[in-house]
């Protein structure tokens, strides 16, 4: 729209300027030398006007200026993306890592991060991504062996019926599991805890990382059908 205003403009003054170069040729011997002299100033003040607009529609309009005003925004998208993308859990950081969910935990254990520390978890096509301020740690999907959403109640009970809290020699999804289940007669709270569990193939063993996400609703969304868990290396234990 501001391309063809421009261009009405340039077309409205060019007329202007011919009619009244015209108007000094039709009539050029009933002039008098003051009007003459008007007449001719006010064509000079319209060329230039007319040479300001070309040059300024060139400025704005031609290919070269839109292209180094596309080149600009670019440029600045670029360096708003690389500040951003630096934030914990914002959608450029989500970005830069190809990830499709990002979700807010408590770490609990199996990472090497502080227990009750808060990171944020990153959902990848082929990964999972942790992060605590400059920590960064990263989970392979064909290492992960099952993908859990259990609730403090489910461990406990889960715990209490296992010998001791012990499966096949491992202990019930790992510290988290010794944590919860040990606390069965302390607990008297009576907000149920959920809490995200990866069990993964670390050094041969079967190792958990284990984080709270009671007040995060996406939890969920990491499970066993988005991996696609059963079509990893099926692992044969002799008992």
């Amino acid at each position: 729209m501001k391309k063809m205003l421009h261009l009405l403009i340039i077309v409205l003054v060019g007329l202007y300027f011919l009619y009244g170069l015209s108007g000094i040729f039709l009539n050029f011997k009933g002039y008098e030398g003051a009007d003459f002299l008007i007449v001719a100033i006010l064509l000079v003040l319209v060329a230039l006007l007319e040479v300001f607009l070309i040059k300024q529609y060139k400025r704005t309009f031609s290919f070269e200026a839109i292209e180094a005003r596309e080149q600009k925004e670019a440029d600045k998208k670029k360096e708003k993306f690389e500040v951003e993308s630096k934030i914990l859990g914002s959608k450029s950081r989500q970005q830069l890592l190809d990830a499709d969910l990002c979700i807010k935990a408590k770490h609990m254990a199996g990472l090497p991060i502080a227990e009750g520390a808060e990171i944020f978890v990153y959902r990848c096509k082929d990964k999972v991504i942790f992060e605590r301020n400059q920590d960064t740690v990263e989970l392979e999907i064909n290492k992960v062996r099952d993908i859990l959403l259990k609730t403090d109640v489910e461990i406990q009970k889960s715990y209490v019926s296992s010998a001791g809290g012990a499966v096949g020699g491992y202990v019930l999804f790992g510290p988290l599991g010794a944590m919860i289940g040990g606390r069965t007669k302390e607990k008297k709270s009576t907000i149920t805890e959920k809490y995200l569990i990866f069990g993964y193939e670390k050094n041969g063993e079967l190792d958990y990382i284990s984080m709270e996400v009671t007040n995060e609703p996406n939890a969920d969304l990491f499970n066993t059908n988005y991996y696609n868990l059963s079509s990893n290396d099926r692992r044969v234990t002799s008992l």
